[in-house]
């Protein structure tokens, strides 16, 4: 609805429940290759060029120019059980809902280009949030949320240089880009009930769930920041990778556009619920990774990595809109940090061919009050299986699987028109990824 309009629409790129795969609304599917261990390698694998957004340090270790190009498909499942959600008046909203989670394709390019023996530069194109999900016009939470799409492109140039033969460091900036979209209904009848005498709402046919009307709000914004790494070697068959990805801060633009039943016109005589310019702030929060690599044997190769990210400078989504009459919206989140823990293995069963399999837990920074329709997010389990087929030096292909498992999430939120949203969430998501590597 209009209370929680562009900010919450940034916030969603990718919940839980929305892509159904990262840790709220981060987007993990940078690199088909370290899909299928989970991600596990993020900071210390050099299979192909994907490496220049996991960790800049390591483009030091590619000896030929090579371009990964791939893609994502996210394939989500999920549902809400209606445990007794009511209205203004305490009626019931409505019943169960399924199918909300829309498909999605994650598209992410790199590229590695050795100018020495010890400099190189990269490049990544990805897409590290986004959302897409649609609800039902009449399931419960409508008076929270209808559809939520988001959309994000990130640039990222970056330079890695070896100052030893076992040590090296890189860096880059981002160049980032947010479009997003939200819907959501309005329960006219429960604004006139709380403006004007029940009488008259009731005379005018405008009551709890009889006068529904609609917001849809647009937003965009450009913005910047960096990201910073080094990697070790302190054995042959031992890397240590550590990256630093720093908060985008976003100040999103856009438009607020309100539907409103012809019965209930005389609500907006004050100049509420009338479109306007609105804008809000967002600060993507920062990531640390840290990870190692092991070849054990000559044929299998260990990962494994934790990541913290300081969900924590999110505390509340405030919006404000230039018609003045239309009070600054806030939601509370109060996000904690959180983490992402990985390990994963390579095997090679041929010269040609090579397996690998992972596993992650993903934590939710949501606290169980302040969870949201938009964001029901929980904890993650995500199993992972991949595969490498090289034909020869030059090329090679990616193919890997994810089954997200989200932990069932109760939820029990009130809304803006006097509406309570109370059930369970479940739900799980598959990805599949392709790519392919060129190396020249």
């Amino acid at each position: 609805m209009y209370r929680i309009s562009f900010l919450t629409i940034a916030l969603l790129s990718s919940s839980a429940l929305g892509t159904a795969h990262a840790d709220s609304f981060a987007i993990n599917e940078y690199s088909t290759s370290d899909l299928g261990r989970a991600n596990a390698g993020r900071v210390t694998q050099t299979q192909d060029a994907s490496a220049a957004f996991g960790n800049p340090a390591l483009l030091s270790a590619f000896e030929r120019p090579e371009i990964t190009v791939g893609a994502s498909q996210i394939l989500g499942n999920a549902e809400f059980d209606d445990q007794g959600s009511t209205d203004a008046l305490g009626n019931p909203l409505g019943g169960n809902t399924d199918g909300f989670l829309s498909d999605a394709t994650v598209p992410h390019g790199h590229a590695v280009y050795p100018l020495t023996e010890r400099l190189s530069l990269g490049l990544s194109i990805s897409a590290p949030f986004g959302l897409a999900t649609e609800y039902e016009r009449d399931w419960p939470g409508r008076y929270q949320a209808l559809e939520s799409e988001l959309e994000t492109i990130n640039i990222n140039p970056s330079v890695g240089f070896a100052l030893t033969d076992t040590f090296s460091v890189g860096a880059g900036i981002s160049a980032q880009r947010i479009d997003a979209r939200l819907t959501s209904a309005i329960d006219f009848g429960a604004v006139c009930f709380s403006q004007a005498d029940p009488l008259t709402c009731t005379t005018a046919g405008v009551v709890p769930q009889g006068a529904d009307g609609l917001t849809e709000i647009e937003g965009d914004d450009w913005s910047y920041g960096w990201n910073a790494g080094l990697a070790w070697m302190p054995h042959p068959d031992v890397t240590i990778g550590l990256h630093y990805r720093s908060e985008v801060q976003h100040d999103i633009e856009g438009s607020a556009d309100f539907r409103v039943p012809a019965n209930a016109g005389f609500l907006t005589a004050t100049g509420a619920f009338t479109d306007t310019p609105g804008s809000a702030s967002l600060d993507l929060p920062a990531s640390t990774e840290l990870g190692v690599k092991w070849r054990a044997t000559e044929r299998a190769t260990f990962y494994a990595n934790a990541q913290w990210t300081e969900w924590s400078s999110i505390e509340e989504l405030r919006v404000e809109f230039e018609n003045p009459v239309q009070p600054d919206s806030v939601e509370e989140l109060n996000y904690e940090d959180a983490g992402r823990y990985g390990v994963g293995v390579d095997y090679e069963l041929s010269e040609g061919w090579r397996v690998r399999a992972g596993y992650a837990l993903d934590e939710s920074p949501t606290q169980a009050q302040f969870r949201t329709a938009r964001i029901p997010d929980n904890d993650r389990h995500i199993i992972a299986v991949g595969a490498t087929w090289s034909p020869n030096e030059d090329w090679s292909v990616d193919a890997a699987f994810n089954r997200v498992q989200i932990e069932e999430t109760d939820f029990d939120r009130a809304g803006n028109f006097g509406d309570r949203v109370v059930g369970e969430y479940s739900g799980h998501a598959d990805v599949i990824s392709v790519s392919a590597t060129r190396r020249f």
